[in-house]
């Protein structure tokens, strides 16, 4: 009996441990920093916005970085902001104003969230930097990450707002978000991520056909989730072994 309750003990301990270090590190893959301003591409950043270099440790908890990609070929590469629609941001740079409502998309106020703005062919703002439209490939700096859930905003059209790539590939089956009611969100997970390629919006959409379809993107950690499973598994030992001591 005593070596029965003692290895109960060390498996208990054994899971402890593991589902925080899960817990850990889906909380470190939620991608999107809690500070307004521009994520740090291959294009830069505005000189008049808070410049976020996602590839220093030291402005975020989890690095790893964004390559913006051309995505149509009436449209430059797009830049990449992270908003809270709480606040007002005035003159980022090419006449790129975010107001607390905005012309189509209105993400939930108080939350983060990476926000595409799409340039024309000249690399001026459709918009004044409103139609959130972009094609960006993230790369975790040689670091896997076991499961990513990403919620999408505003997913309107069909079939464009997708998946491109999982390291490297094409999903099979394809990752592609559905058409939806205005401020819709919908959430998709890739597991064992080393980088992948998202498009976000639609530049020729048929029901948006004088702007687009713009989209959000935020990732969604859950590691209070998983911790509550394994506290329900170490229960669920500890359970038997008071089980077993009252005879039952």
């Amino acid at each position: 009996m005593q070596k029965v309750m003692l290895s109960a003990k060390i498996l208990a301990a054994t899971i402890g441990l593991s589902v925080l270090t899960f817990a850990s590190t889906a909380s470190a893959t939620n991608l999107v920093p809690n500070i307004e301003g521009e994520i740090k591409t291959n294009l830069g950043c505005l000189s008049n916005a808070t410049c976020i270099d996602t590839t220093n440790p030291t402005q975020v908890p989890f690095t790893y970085s964004v390559t913006s990609k051309t995505f149509d070929s009436n449209y430059s590469k797009s830049l990449l902001f992270v908003d809270n629609r709480d606040t007002a941001n005035t003159n980022y740079g090419l006449g790129i104003t975010f107001g607390t409502t905005d012309a189509g998309t209105n993400t939930p106020p108080g939350e983060y969230w990476f926000r595409p703005v799409a340039r024309n062919i000249n690399g001026n703002p459709v918009e004044s930097g409103q139609l959130e439209i972009g094609k960006f490939f993230f790369d975790f700096l040689g670091k896997e990450v076991d499961s990513l859930t990403l919620e999408l905003f505003d997913v309107e059209d069909k079939d464009i707002t997708q998946i491109l790539k999982v390291n490297g590939l094409a999903p099979n089956p394809a990752i592609v978000a559905a058409e939806g009611p205005n401020g819709n969100k919908q959430r998709v997970t890739i597991k064992n991520v080393q980088n992948f390629e998202i498009q976000l919006g639609n530049p020729n959409s048929t029901k948006f056909p004088n702007t687009g379809d713009g989209v959000a993107m935020r990732s969604v950690p859950e590691p209070a989730t998983v911790i509550s499973l394994g506290a329900l598994a170490v229960a669920g030992m500890f359970g038997t072994r008071q089980r077993r001591k009252m005879g039952v």
